[in-house]
């Protein structure tokens, strides 16, 4: 079966501040991954459901699919394997997805799916695929597909965390069922019955973060900009993130996701003065908050208490 497509498959050389920053999540999916056997039997499980409740997965209860996306690169530069990005909503998904099947019988693949509602074409053929054992291809293929579910590793992350998660991941059951990342758990965020999963505690206090973050983007962010505009920047990201979080932390998992953000402007720096970094990063925060009519007094406040 033809590789897939390039512009799918995304770079594993990230810094080491990055990885770093991501230990204790990467300490909990090592230890997951030790309890998965190094060949799994597709002719076991739930005849209701196939053997896909022995597919390695994890679930990464965010907004945006930074932290699922960032872990699921992280994951695939220690396990030495690919690591693709797949859209349930392309056109081409399905092809995509049985070409990334093939490609783990060979060696270890790391997916990141950003799930889109309680079910989806993609979802459901990943559970067939289980459930026939990694043989079946869709209608009008004809070249064979054989994968090892051992070697597929599916990060999922949620644009819609605070839903109930039962489809399209089964329920959890077995030491090798899958492992439910969460940096703000709560009932809603976990499948219907949790037993085996892995839930990270809760996320640190907001000073401890904030000392964190700090680290993290001085170190990320080392050879942008000069000593002191790149600590007055970090300083004022800081600030930004830490009011967003106050406010609306409660309701929205934005803090959690948002030194992407500030890396991504924390980059110009060699280009832009502090001040307009910290003005785009303000107005790219802000755009992050739902809008609706409930959320205007929310805006309203951090527009005024944003550093400019």
């Amino acid at each position: 079966m033809a590789s897939l497509d390039d512009h799918r498959r995304q770079t594993t050389d990230l810094p080491p501040a990055t990885t770093e920053y991501f230990a204790p999540e990467l300490a909990t999916i090592d230890s997951y991954l030790e309890t998965v056997p190094p060949t799994i039997d597709t002719a076991a499980g739930d005849a209701a459901v196939g053997p896909i409740h022995t597919l390695p997965w994890f679930y990464v209860a965010d907004l945006t699919g930074w932290r699922g996306s960032t872990l699921a690169r992280l994951l695939a530069a220690e396990q030495g394997a690919a690591c693709y990005e797949l859209s349930a909503g392309a056109a081409d998904a399905l092809p995509a997805l049985w070409s990334l099947i093939d490609e783990s019988g060979d060696s270890p693949v790391v997916l990141h799916l950003d799930l889109q509602g309680d079910g989806g074409r993609i979802q459901r053929t990943l559970r067939e695929a289980l459930r026939r054992g990694y043989t079946h291809t869709p209608d009008g293929w004809d070249e064979p597909v054989r994968g090892e579910p051992a070697n597929f590793h599916v990060v999922f992350t949620d644009t819609n965390p605070s839903k109930r998660l039962s489809v399209p991941l089964p329920a959890a059951t077995t030491s090798t069922t899958g492992a439910v990342l969460s940096y703000a758990p709560r009932r809603s965020m976990l499948p219907e019955r949790p037993d085996g999963t892995t839930v990270l505690s809760d996320p640190p206090a907001l000073h401890d973060r904030e000392a964190e973050l700090e680290q993290f983007l001085l170190a990320a962010l080392a050879g942008y900009g000069d000593d002191d505009a790149r600590q007055q920047y970090v300083d004022n990201a800081v600030e930004i993130l830490s009011i967003t979080h106050s406010l609306i932390g409660k309701r929205d998992l934005l803090f959690d996701v948002s030194p992407r953000l500030a890396l991504k402007y924390g980059s110009l720096l060699d280009r832009l003065s502090v001040g307009a970094t910290t003005e785009r990063l303000g107005q790219d925060v802000l755009g992050q908050v739902p809008q609706s009519p409930g959320s205007e007094d929310i805006r309203a406040t951090l527009r005024d208490l944003l550093p400019k």
